[in-house]
Order: structure tokens, then sequence, then C-alpha cells
């Protein structure tokens, strides 16, 4: 029987390297090697079959991805880089509840890239997990859905603020009415007093996870299916993940009201 296509991609790690690598474009076979860091006595056989299969096409000494092979390459990238993405951490994902994150962007999920989750160690339980406020520091622009409440929050974004990054935050109702409590008033009221700063309230967001927005990195917190939450992230920093991020933000900003005053939403919600 006459192997499929499927077969001939998916049982060898040489030839879908091979068709992902010609994705990017036309190659001869020192570069090939060279990029796959293998001998030309592995590569080509893998090659040939390729060829038998019409799915590349050499011209001289270069070889290129025919009609077909640009087809089935375009197809198979978004596939395993989202299969790449959930095995990198595929205990947390699978634990997570992931329906708050719209369809749109699931099947996008893949842009991710390389990600770590991070999480409070032991010496750092109750204060701010150390890789967050590293990344948070160095951004010039930071954007984020707070799904918790922390109580070094309010003081946090405000010192960031004050740092010169343009900060805007969402927080769900229940949240907002924590930081205008009295131990948080005076530095909600200075972070909505600042030009760089945006303030603005969620309702119905109910176990919408913690989204960062940064110019720098991507962060998402996602509820534990049926458990408590514990404060772990995905971390992200290869560009298509701030733009997947961006667009996570941006999505949950466009059903949000912005507060120009604590005192006056409460008193007239």
């Amino acid at each position: 029987m006459e192997d499929s296509l499927l077969d001939l991609i998916f049982l060898s790690e040489k030839r879908k390297n091979i068709l992902l690598l010609l994705l990017e474009g036309p190659k001869d076979i020192n570069t090939i090697k060279k990029i796959l860091k293998a001998s030309a006595t592995s590569v080509q056989p893998q090659i040939k079959m390729l060829k038998e299969k019409r799915l590349v096409v050499q011209d001289k000494d270069v070889y290129r991805l025919s009609e077909i092979g640009k087809i089935v390459a375009e197809k198979m990238k978004p596939l395993l880089d989202t299969l790449s993405v959930l095995e990198q951490n595929s205990d947390y994902w699978a634990d997570r509840d992931i329906s708050k994150i719209p369809p749109f962007l699931l099947c996008r999920i893949g842009e991710l890239g390389h990600c770590n989750t991070v999480e409070p160690r032991i010496e750092h339980m109750f204060e701010l997990i150390p890789e967050y406020v590293e990344n948070a520091k160095k951004s010039r622009r930071f954007e984020a859905f707070i799904s918790y409440f922390h109580p070094l929050f309010p003081s946090f974004y405000l010192e960031l603020a004050q740092k010169g990054t343009s900060v805007s935050l969402i927080l769900p109702e229940p949240i907002l009415k924590r930081w205008g409590e009295e131990d948080y008033r005076e530095q909600t009221m200075q972070f909505l007093k600042m030009k760089n700063t945006r303030l603005m309230v969620c309702k119905d967001c109910e176990k919408t996870p913690t989204i960062v927005a940064a110019d720098n990195f991507m962060g998402i917190a996602l509820f534990p299916k049926g458990s408590t939450f514990d404060r772990k992230y995905i971390i992200c920093f290869e560009p298509g993940a701030l733009a997947w991020g961006k667009d996570l933000y941006d999505y949950y900003e466009q059903n949000s009201e912005q507060i120009e005053d604590i005192d006056s939403y409460f008193n007239t919600a």
C-alpha cells in the first residue's frame, strides 16, 4: 500500500523539518545540511521521497516547495506550533479553565512560542512573584486584566506609573471595591490622577484569567478547573506572544468601563 502524505510527513522528523525550512524559501543542499545539522546521506533520501510525492521541486542545486508543498507546509506550521506550546507546559494547560479565552485566540495559541510557568516560591509566598516584578519594571507599556486581589498591587502599579511606564488596568468589580477600601484608597486615587494611567472595571467577568500585555512580555494566569486559584502564570517573550496577549487584553478592554473617580463610580453604580 502506498504511504499517505500524513505518514510521509509526520513519521519522519527530518522530512517535516525540511518542509518547514523550505517554507522560509528555497535552499541548496549545503544550507539544508547546515541548518538541520545533518549529513548529506541522511538528508538526501528524505528530499528524494518529498520530490517523489511532488512536495519538493529541484531547480539545479536548489530545492523549493511545489505549490502543493506550500499548501501542506503552511497548514502544518500552525498545528506544530500549537502542539509545541501545549506540550511545553502540558500539565498547566490540561488543568486550567480556558473557556474565557475567545475562540479566535484559542485558534492562534501556537503564536505563544516558548513559554515558562512561574509561581510564588515558598520564600515569596505572600509577596509578588519575582519574575513578574522584574519584567514589569522593565516595561514601558503595561496593560493588564487583574482578576484577583493582592494587597501589594495598588502600591506596585502606582510605583510602576511613577517611574514613567504607561499603565492600564482592568479590574473586575469586586476587586475594584477592594482597591477602594480605606487601606488602599489613597494609592488608588493617586493612580487615577496620573496622566499615564487608566483604570477600568469589567462587570460579569467572573473567573476571567489575569492577563498581562506589556511591551516586553506576556503573561496569563488561568483559573484551575474546580480548585483554588494559585497565582501560577505562563510567561512568554516572543513577538507572536506579545501580539497574542495584546489582542486578548484588547478583547476585554472593549467590554470595560473607564473609571475617572472611584467614589463617583460606586455612588452611581
